[in-house]
Parts: structure tokens; C-alpha cells; sequence
């Protein structure tokens, strides 16, 4: 089924409202690299595949972990699943399903 219009007009704005959030971290990032904290490679020849392929699965393993357990801290500690993460489990019913949920 379709959910409703104003279910989705209320999907929308709570991914509107979340925007500042994501766009944090690749703000933080991009700081890091324009300070010479962290160093960002344009091509692959700069460091070689081999260490390309192990930057790389570093990267995926690290932000994987971290999404793991940021999320998980937001259902243990109940204060942040009230405010902060409910809402990212109030539209995951069939009826409310819509590509902006």
C-alpha cells in the first residue's frame, strides 16, 4: 500500500531535520585534510593498489564497526532512543513504507 501523503510529507521533513547531522561527518573529514591532519590520495598511483586495497578495507571495517555500535548505543541508552532515535523506527511499518522513510 501507499502511505498517506502527510506520512510521507512527515518523512520528508524528518530527513530534512537530519541533514545537518549527515552532513557532519564528510565536514569534519574534508577539515582534516585541508588542515594536513589526514592525508587524501586523488590517485590510486600516488600509493600503489596494495595499500589502496588495505586503506580501503580499513576505512569499510572502521565505519562499519562504528555504525554498528553508534547505533547500538542509541537503543541502549534510552534517553537518546527517546529523542534522538525513535523516529528512526516510527516509519518501518508496512503501511508507512515509502522511499523518504
Amino acid at each position: 500500500s501507499i502511505p498517506k501523503r502527510s506520512t510521507m510529507l512527515k518523512q520528508i521533513w524528518l530527513s530534512v531535520k537530519s541533514t545537518p547531522l549527515y552532513s557532519l561527518l564528510p565536514t569534519v573529514t574534508e577539515y582534516m585534510v585541508e588542515k594536513g591532519w589526514t592525508k587524501c590520495f586523488a590517485n590510486i598511483e600516488e600509493v600503489g593498489w596494495p595499500i589502496y586495497i588495505f586503506y580501503t578495507l580499513v576505512y569499510v571495517i572502521l565505519v562499519e564497526f562504528g555504525t554498528y555500535w553508534a547505533h547500538r548505543e542509541l537503543h541502549d541508552i534510552k534517553p537518546l532512543y527517546k529523542y534522538v532515535h525513535a523516529a528512526h523506527h516510527k516509519y518501518n511499518k508496512e503501511d508507512d513504507l515509502s522511499p523518504f522513510a
